[in-house]
């Protein structure tokens, strides 16, 4: 299995959720609580790396063991989140051979699928599908760090997959749900039809 680090992106302003969307609560836990567990709980061999410019989440990342990286301007958008995190994880672990990028939005994302996804990681780039959606996360390996860096703007890492879309392979999921993102408050209301649907 590659050395993979994983770079936790909790640093987004939340403007169409009207408010950091990260506190807001799934089956009774915050976004932000629920993807720490995730991070903490699987095994990668690289470092963890939390990029957030709330003190709650950074303290809470802090006591679980992970490194932790403010981010104080998060309106330039998830370029600078990419490129502090990076910067961190090369720091602390400069010989990891790859990094995951997760986003606290996702609560349905399981933990089995980020598992199965890193040790099934062989190189290139890996996105996470299902019934052609396409979302987070996304592995790179360590020869893409240097774009990625230069990354500028919030557009993020589609950029660099859209110029090596030779190396870009897909890990499928069969439960859509976990592609599943909240943005705005009415996606609170996916969970309700998540239980409707069976999808316990």
């Amino acid at each position: 299995m590659m050395k993979t680090g994983i770079i936790l992106l909790a640093a987004g302003a939340g403007k169409r959720f009207g408010g950091n969307k990260l506190m807001a609560e799934i089956e009774g836990k915050a976004l932000y609580h629920t993807a720490l567990e995730k991070l903490e709980k699987i095994q990668t061999g690289g470092a963890k790396v939390v990029v957030t410019g709330n003190t709650t989440i950074a303290e809470k990342a802090i006591k679980c063991g992970m490194e932790v990286v403010m981010n104080d301007a998060p309106e330039l958008g998830i370029s600078r989140s990419i490129r502090l995190g990076i910067e961190k994880l090369e720091h602390q672990d400069g010989d990891v051979d790859s990094v995951m990028f997760m986003v606290c939005d996702q609560p349905w994302l399981r933990l089995a699928t980020l598992e199965k996804m890193v040790y099934s990681y062989d190189g290139g780039i890996l996105m996470l599908a299902c019934q052609g959606q396409q979302g987070n996360p996304v592995i790179f390996e360590n020869k893409y760090f240097k774009e990625l860096k230069n990354l500028s703007g919030d557009l993020g890492g589609r950029q660099v997959i859209t110029r090596h879309r030779d190396a870009l392979a897909f890990f499928e999921t069969k439960i859509p749900e976990e592609l599943w993102d909240i943005d705005t408050r009415d996606d609170l209301k996916k969970e309700d039809k998540r239980l409707r649907d069976g999808q316990d």
